[in-house]
């Protein structure tokens, strides 16, 4: 094991890493076990920014661990302060009181204090990973208690964010208040940085499902679809689908079916000789009176008006 010394801070590099702490550092005597309070949650970008806003957040250290090939690890507990677990290389899989996550290069993991603890390393390869710990104070300021849970971003391969990684454990190395003062920094400027990736990546998230819902409304605007049906496929309440939707296509998602809807009934009735009732049937209205009204409001004339214009023209 190697120690060093960062001002008030000790760090350890340990492939067998127990995080084990001293209570002069962490004003804790030992880990407790907690009340059941602890939870997995679905996190909101804004809500996750606006709690470290909200809250008084001190850094402790950064680790560097590394653990070899079918390590394992039960029995555990996190620390009396809050983590960050950020994958460099290899996977591996760890529990926090009972909710399993795979970890991997473009994930970061948050996990409270004095959770229970599982790990294991998974295939053949080493398990590399840091962790930033921190204390944060404020959980009754009636912001969401996110200190007390456990979650994962997605932040992508974010080169940036390994590199002030880098850059804040090494400054962890030197002696001093400036150097101490600079890892303050840097870490505040990894938090952004966290945010940032993990809030882009998840409108990239949100533009890619809405391109998904107009090509298959593309091709099965002819079914019986609703908001509700659609939505469900991509895992979203009406609410947030219909927010992504009108957030990339400029119109909300039953809109856009009904503009589809439409301008394929009205190239049918210039290219087909089918009836309304059928052309009704075919672009998803079982009701033939509705889908005349509709298209009227939508195009300014009823669809037998239009049949009987391209008929006249026909016989000219």
């Amino acid at each position: 094991m190697t120690g060093i010394d960062c001002k008030n801070y000790n760090i350890y590099i340990d492939t067998d890493y127990q995080y084990k702490y001293y209570s002069q550092h962490l004003g804790a005597s030992k880990v407790q076990e907690r009340g059941g309070f602890l939870m997995n949650v679905n996190v909101d970008i804004n809500e996750l920014a606006s709690y470290y806003a909200n809250i008084h957040v001190t850094f402790i250290d950064i680790v560097r661990v590394v653990m070899p090939p079918g390590r394992r690890n039960f029995g555990a507990h996190t620390p009396p302060v809050s983590g960050l677990i950020f994958p460099l290389r290899g996977r591996a899989r760890m529990v926090f009181d009972g909710v399993s996550y795979e970890m991997e290069y473009g994930k970061i993991f948050y996990a409270g204090p004095n959770m229970s603890l599982e790990k294991e390393v998974m295939g053949e390869s080493e398990w590399e990973f840091m962790v930033i710990h921190y204390r944060a104070v404020g959980e009754d300021k009636g912001v969401l208690p996110y200190g007390l849970a456990h979650f994962q971003l997605e932040t992508g391969y974010n080169t940036h964010i390994n590199d002030l990684l880098q850059r804040l454990h090494n400054c962890c190395t030197k002696p001093g208040s400036i150097p101490e003062l600079k890892a303050k920094s840097l870490f505040f400027t990894i938090l952004n940085e966290i945010l940032m990736s993990a809030g882009n990546r998840r409108n990239d998230s949100g533009q890619k499902i809405v391109e998904q819902a107009v090509a298959y409304i593309n091709s099965y605007y002819m079914e019986p679809l609703t908001v509700p049906q659609i939505a469900a496929q991509y895992g979203l309440t009406s609410k947030q689908f219909a927010y992504l939707f009108q957030k990339y296509t400029a119109m909300g998602p039953n809109e856009y079916l009904i503009t589809c809807r439409v301008r394929r009934a009205r190239e049918l009735l210039c290219s087909t000789e089918c009836s309304v009732a059928e052309i009704s049937a075919c672009v998803g209205y079982s009701d033939p009176y509705y889908f005349s009204k509709l298209f009227k409001k939508r195009t300014g004339f009823s669809p037998s008006t239009l049949q009987r214009c391209l008929g006249k023209k026909q016989l000219k």
